[in-house]
């Protein structure tokens, strides 16, 4: 008697859990359920940031020019002789055009060589960022920037050929927001 009991127990347990699929029986004895069926769309598309830039240099040639005036000095019977030195540059615009899709930092650093370290050098800008290219024309001129080198110190009279005294350098990154 326990185990029809159990039996009859497991059944009706079994009946509980199960899903009741019922079916209407065709024309041609068959049966045939119908049952909806969903789909739907997700897109998960995953850019990647690219970093591009085009960077023009110019020459990077830059003259001292020295003017002396020599004042005669009455008192001592000798020239007084005023001494000015004035930088002339061809060619020192550095132009950065971003064509990343995301903003960039541009940094640009001057370092003189040790030989020349009283020459220094300083930019219009030492530090700007340029917006994304994402969505703007190719041309659009917020993605470009130039900025200008100058020099000053003085330079050695020896120095009568164009001689390296130091480097620039750009570094581009991915913007920090």
């Amino acid at each position: 008697m326990k185990k029809t009991i159990s039996i009859v127990m497991a059944l009706a347990l079994a009946a509980t859990l199960g899903t009741a699929a019922f079916a209407a029986e065709a024309d041609d004895g068959n049966i045939k359920k119908n049952i909806s069926v969903k789909a739907k769309y997700v897109e998960d598309i995953k850019a990647s940031k690219t970093i591009q830039a085009d960077v023009v240099w110019g020459e990077m040639e830059f003259t001292y020019n020295v003017s002396r005036t020599k004042t005669w000095n009455a008192k001592t019977h000798e020239y007084d002789i005023d001494t000015k030195g004035k930088w002339s540059a061809k060619g020192n615009d550095i132009i950065v055009t971003n064509h990343s899709n995301t903003d960039i930092d541009v940094d640009f650093t001057y370092e003189p060589l040790d030989k020349y370290s009283f020459v220094k050098g300083e930019f219009t800008y030492d530090a700007v960022t340029i917006p994304t290219a994402e969505n703007k024309a190719v041309d659009d001129e917020n993605l470009t920037i130039s900025t200008s080198l100058t020099l000053s110190g003085g330079l050695s009279s020896d120095v009568t050929d164009l001689t390296k005294v130091g480097n620039v350098a750009v570094t581009i990154a991915e913007a920090v927001k």
